[in-house]
């Protein structure tokens, strides 16, 4: 499922029209109207559901979304201080999934207060934030709790994104010039250069290449021209991305993403 999740979005980015009919969705489906990862998994998953939404979704199906889906995404999420078993991650799976759907009602507001929380006390003191309290912060669960708290209506105040937009443009300062994952890993990574660009851009914390200088929060702007020369040096001759010898869907997916945005970006505009 989250294969074909990447080669959908891929293809909506390259060419702007639906995927087609997508195979074995159907298969993957499960009593309730979770989905499964693959055909032989028997317990549905959070993610599994998500890419689910969002391959029927850029495959013209949502007639073939169950309806059933809504409330099993929401029950996951039901119990007020515990919002997902594992981590932000996952319970960024279901706010997207309830938001597409057009199901984020289906929270109470006792569980959305109890998610935000969470959240927030996820927060590291420099502005990050990890999977789960007490843990380190990364890139990747900073993107996604901004996100969270933005779709549960609780986005970061201008002092926390101020301190969050300090923390993303940290991430930044590599050798490679792709964004790192954490403050002491600066491993060249696709995946945290989609994830720090698209928080920083949430954050309105990244440059535009013909505008420098202080944004509304009163930081300076992400640089960004060195992240664009060094997502490109990943391109391979089959036409995807990759930091290993071959390109993958996910890499490719997270390349792409970044590259329109930097060219939306050159292109003028606010």
């Amino acid at each position: 499922m989250e294969a074909l999740r990447w080669a959908a979005e891929i293809f909506w980015l390259v060419s702007g029209q639906l995927f087609g009919p997508a195979p074995f969705v159907g298969q993957c489906c499960r009593p309730g109207g979770a989905f499964a990862m693959t055909a032989a998994d028997p317990e549905p998953s959070r993610a599994a559901s998500y890419y689910a939404v969002r391959v029927l979704t850029l495959s013209g199906q949502r007639d073939d979304i169950p309806r059933q889906l809504p409330l099993w995404l929401a029950s996951e999420m039901a119990t007020p201080g515990q919002p997902a078993t594992s981590d932000i991650d996952e319970m960024f799976y279901v706010l997207r999934a309830l938001q597409q759907l057009e199901a984020l009602n289906l929270l109470t507001p006792e569980v959305t207060l109890g998610l935000v929380d969470f959240i927030q006390r996820s927060r590291d003191a420099d502005g990050g934030y990890a999977g789960m309290p007490g843990q380190p912060p990364d890139t990747e669960h900073t993107y996604c709790a901004i996100c969270a708290l933005s779709l549960l209506g609780h986005p970061l105040t201008d002092t926390e994104c101020r301190g969050t937009a300090a923390w993303i443009r940290s991430r930044f300062d590599t050798p490679s010039g792709l964004v790192a994952l954490t403050a002491s890993d600066d491993t060249p990574s696709l995946a945290a250069s989609y994830w720090g660009f698209r928080a920083s851009e949430l954050l309105d914390a990244t440059v535009r290449p013909d505008r420098l200088g202080p944004d509304r929060l009163g930081t300076d702007r992400l640089g960004t021209d060195r992240l664009g020369a060094a997502v490109e040096s990943l391109a391979k001759p089959d036409g995807g991305y990759g930091t290993q010898a071959h390109a993958t869907l996910w890499e490719s997916y997270c390349a792409l993403q970044v590259l329109s945005k930097l060219s939306a970006l050159r292109g003028g505009g606010q």
